[in-house]
């Protein structure tokens, strides 16, 4: 389900994931400056964590922009709705 004010683009799905591993962290992308929301948990069986979704804030990013870099990292686009 979109959010109203962020773009998402899911690179795993959250069954992959332990439960309650999740955390979200708020980065500036370096190319462009803008910021990516940034939702991260444990694999199954790991104890590092890995990017499960990035969040692209409707205030920074239009929609096209947001899909070109979801698309560039490999996820499934959903623009804010």
């Amino acid at each position: 389900m979109p959010f109203p004010n962020e773009h998402s683009c899911r690179l795993k799905e959250p069954s992959l994931f332990a439960p309650n591993s999740f955390r979200r962290m708020t980065m500036t992308q370096k190319s462009s400056g803008k910021k990516i929301g940034i939702i991260i948990g444990k694999l199954k069986g790991e104890s590092k964590t890995t990017t499960q979704t990035m969040r692209y804030p409707t205030s920074d990013w239009s929609a096209s922009e947001a899909s070109a870099d979801c698309k560039k990292n490999g996820g499934s686009f959903e623009a804010a709705g």
